[in-house]
């Protein structure tokens, strides 16, 4: 299966793995302020919470710096947003996410998947215009490992830099049993 992560460079590239079934998670872009994280089971790196800014064009001193876009990515729930038992939906896992920024962006896009030794399930989420996105992820609930991650494309409103950047999350790995 193909699998997509950031390089040194910042730049979307592609691996080879195996994990689950085939399933790409993936935001169009070059720019990134955050580390992306990769949907690979056997990482050590865990990047829970995640934080980019966009500065106004022309900086004007202190009112400027008042004007800074900060968003961020955050999982949703107990244990740093981990992957867990639903209480909506009995008999299934899922993983939450939210991304919010300090005042309304042109546009938020992304992607959020739950990754398993039984399979995988990527949703997309978004919004226009608006400060907040939120998104989830599901799977019927089988012992094993999941994991989820999350990668977002935000587009900045006019007069401010960078026009776009990228940030991704992802979860810990954790074993669920009493499925």
């Amino acid at each position: 299966m193909k699998l997509r992560r950031w390089d040194a460079k910042s730049r979307l590239v592609q691996r080879v793995g195996a994990v689950g079934a085939a399933a790409a998670l993936a935001v169009v872009g070059t720019v990134s302020t955050a580390g992306a994280a990769t949907p690979d089971l056997g990482s050590g790196r865990v990047l829970g919470k995640s934080e980019l800014a966009f500065y106004p064009s022309h900086h004007g001193g202190a009112a400027a710096s008042s004007r800074v876009i900060h968003c961020e990515m955050v999982f949703i729930g107990a244990n740093h947003g981990a992957p867990h038992h639903s209480g909506h939906v009995p008999g299934t896992v899922n993983v939450r996410v939210r991304v919010t920024c300090t005042q309304p962006v042109r546009m938020i896009r992304a992607k959020i998947g739950l990754f398993s030794n039984h399979g995988s399930k990527i949703n997309p989420y978004g919004s226009v215009g608006r400060a907040a996105a939120r998104g989830n992820a599901a799977l019927v609930c089988r012992t094993g490992y999941y994991q989820g991650e999350s990668a977002a494309q935000i587009t900045a409103p006019p007069g401010y830099t960078p026009h776009t950047a990228n940030m991704g999350a992802k979860t810990s790995k954790v074993h669920l049993t009493r499925c």
